[in-house]
């Protein structure tokens, strides 16, 4: 059986949000540790794909991660979530060592972000997965940078869930108005800063034909809105491009503040 890719794939600085999964899921697969698609055969003029995984290995894959959720001078970043085999079981601590150690042969930067993993508990496993920026050492954070994050919880109807506070505070803006939506979302705790007690991604989408002036304006508006409520905001490193529909932006509580 061949491998299902044909070549390896491009990776686009401006264009990470598609080719930044692409190109890890293709060096997961290499390295024998990714959902190992190969061709078994065709039909009616296509190939016809499935997986190669050996029994106990489990498979992982590339997930899309938001810029302004990078570490500081990362060049690519990706969440990797790692499946461990249902049917006969799998070695945890030995399987995502198998990944870790294999995406550092890459010169990947590997980290096992959010908060601990817990093989009895958890369905997979999130490991942070970039590459810095060339000259740019990355960030020194100990293993047990996350520990203090929170289990993920839900809130009763009389309580006041953070996310619901953040947006309606949010869409008072006049940022809000002069886009077509505002939304805060939950985020992966891969993705946390690990200084953080609470973390959310706001989606600032655009109206059509707005300016850079306005948006740039907008984002300040957003981060002195937040920081009045005692978090803090950040953006993507990379310039926002001239033409762009939705505006990312990483709203936190450092550790100690959140309630």
């Amino acid at each position: 059986m061949r491998s299902a890719w044909n070549e390896r794939p491009a990776y686009d600085r401006n264009n990470p949000n598609r080719t930044a999964p692409t190109v890890v899921n293709y060096d997961l697969d290499q390295l024998k540790v990714g959902e190992n698609r190969v061709v078994v055969g065709r039909k009616d003029g296509y190939d016809l794909h499935a997986r190669d995984i050996a029994p106990g290995d489990g498979w992982s894959r590339a997930l899309y991660a938001p810029e302004c959720a990078w570490p500081r001078g990362a060049d690519l970043c990706v969440v990797v979530e790692w499946h461990p085999d249902r049917e006969v079981g799998s070695d945890w601590p030995a399987r995502l060592k198998a990944v870790t150690d294999g995406l550092r042969s890459l010169d990947y930067v590997v980290e096992w972000a959010g908060w601990p993993i817990d093989p009895a508990k958890d369905l997979y496993a999130n490991l942070l997965v970039y590459r810095m920026e060339a000259g740019k050492p990355p960030p020194r954070r100990p293993g047990d940078a996350w520990a203090h994050v929170p289990i993920p919880r839900t809130y009763a109807w009389h309580e006041v869930n953070p996310l619901h506070h953040l947006e309606s505070w949010l869409k008072e803006s006049k940022a809000a108005r002069n886009g077509a939506r505002v939304m805060v979302r939950d985020l992966s705790s891969a993705l946390w800063p690990p200084e953080a007690d609470f973390c959310a991604l706001v989606r600032w989408r655009l109206a059509p034909d707005i300016s850079a002036e306005t948006v740039h304006a907008g984002v300040r508006e957003m981060a002195s809105v937040v920081q009045d409520l005692g978090y803090r905001l950040r953006a993507q490193e990379r310039p926002l491009p001239s033409a762009v529909e939705t505006v990312g932006l990483l709203v936190y509580a450092p550790h100690g503040t959140a309630d």
